[in-house]
Formats: C-alpha cells, sequence, structure tokens
C-alpha cells in the first residue's frame, strides 16, 4: 500500500511537471532579415494572450497545490480509495496546459474559455471528493472542527464561480478570463495574520492556518 509520503510526491511531482508544461508555449519569434527591435517587441505584444494564460494558470496550480499539500499535511491515514481519488484529481490538473495553450492562442474565441472553465470544475470537483473522503477517513483532521468544513456551501458551492465564467463566455470570454484571473488574486491579497480559523468554507480560495487560535 502506498504510503501517505509517496502520495504527496507522486501529486507535487505531477504538478511540478504541470508547470513545467505551461511554459513550453512560449516560442521565440524568428525574425527575418532586416527585422529589429521593433518587430521584436511587436510580435511580443502579439503573444501578451499566452503569457496572461500562463501567468493565470501557473497561479491557479500553486492554489490548488497549497491546498492539496494543506489537506494532505494533517492526514493520517490513506487507503486505496484515497490513491484513486488523488489520482482522479491529478488526472485533470494534468489537463490544465490544453485549454490554457488554447486561450493564449485564441483570446477572441469562446469554445477555450469555456473549456478552461469545464477543466476546473472538474478539478475542483475531482478535489473536494477527495477532501470529503480524507475528512470522513480522519476524523481527526483539524478542518472537520468546524461544521462549515463538510457541508455542500462551505465547499462544492464555490464550484459555482467556474460555472459562471463559463456563462460569461458566451457573453465574452474576455470576461471568463477575468473571473479566472480573480481566483489567484483573490487568494493572494489575503494576508496571513487576517485569515480567519479554520474552515474548509474558505479551503479553494486559501490556506488556513493549522496554529491553534484562542
Amino acid at each position: 500500500m502506498m504510503t501517505k509520503g509517496r502520495l504527496e510526491a507522486l501529486s507535487d511531482g505531477v504538478i511540478a511537471i504541470v508547470l513545467t508544461i505551461l511554459v513550453l508555449e512560449f516560442k521565440v519569434p524568428h525574425l527575418e532579415a532586416g527585422e529589429g527591435d521593433a518587430e521584436l517587441f511587436s510580435s511580443f505584444i502579439h503573444s501578451l494572450p499566452v503569457v496572461l494564460s500562463y501567468v493565470i494558470s501557473f497561479l491557479i496550480l500553486i492554489v490548488w497545490w497549497m491546498s492539496h499539500h494543506q489537506l494532505l499535511h494533517a492526514v493520517k491515514q490513506i487507503n486505496r480509495t484515497t490513491i484513486f481519488l488523488n489520482g482522479i484529481f491529478l488526472m485533470f490538473i494534468a489537463l490544465i496546459p490544453y485549454p490554457t495553450a488554447l486561450m493564449g492562442e485564441y483570446p477572441e474565441l469562446r469554445f477555450p474559455a469555456i473549456l478552461y472553465g469545464v477543466i476546473g470544475l472538474l478539478c475542483g470537483a475531482s478535489y473536494y471528493g477527495l477532501y470529503h473522503h480524507l475528512l470522513k477517513v480522519n476524523v481527526d483532521h483539524p478542518f472537520t472542527s468546524n461544521r462549515s468544513a463538510v457541508s455542500f456551501k462551505g465547499t462544492w458551492l464555490f464550484l459555482v464561480v467556474y460555472l459562471v465564467a463559463i456563462g460569461f463566455a458566451f457573453i465574452t470570454p474576455y470576461l471568463s478570463v477575468a473571473v479566472y484571473a480573480a481566483i489567484p488574486i483573490y487568494f493572494f491579497l489575503k494576508k496571513w495574520d487576517d485569515w480567519l480559523p479554520v474552515t474548509a468554507s474558505r479551503h479553494l480560495w486559501y490556506i488556513p492556518s493549522l496554529k491553534s487560535r484562542k
């Protein structure tokens, strides 16, 4: 049976590889004879959607990694179901580079933004499946100290943000991109000292401290 340490190592490795794959979308432009800085700068400007897509996905992956790490940090028991659910989560995480590349290449089209939201929704659903399973197996997990840790409102309801982003794509894909960008922005703007006590209700957006609070 796989140990928790090996499960964490596998997960960290997969996410690290996915983060690396994202940067492979950057292509060095080819300049013709006589072209110089102006043409190179123009090429860079045209590639800004690719850069933006990369930044958004990179930061979202960091949020997923931190959430996954914090969840598993306090876990003491895992089983075959844990390994399976974790594998499903990693499978969807590994798909993120594809819609990221599509959004960067075709920022004006709806389908890339919709697909990005669908993949994000699947990542979230698989993560919360793993999340609730681990809290059920590990009844002494710190997140179980709050009722919202296992409530629908405190966990699954946050996936609505992806449904909203998908809906926005039918109006304009740029609104969807703004929603996706807001996820890591919201996460990183939160100050550690201002975070609430441990709850799962904000687990998708930030990593609550596990230290005891009076």
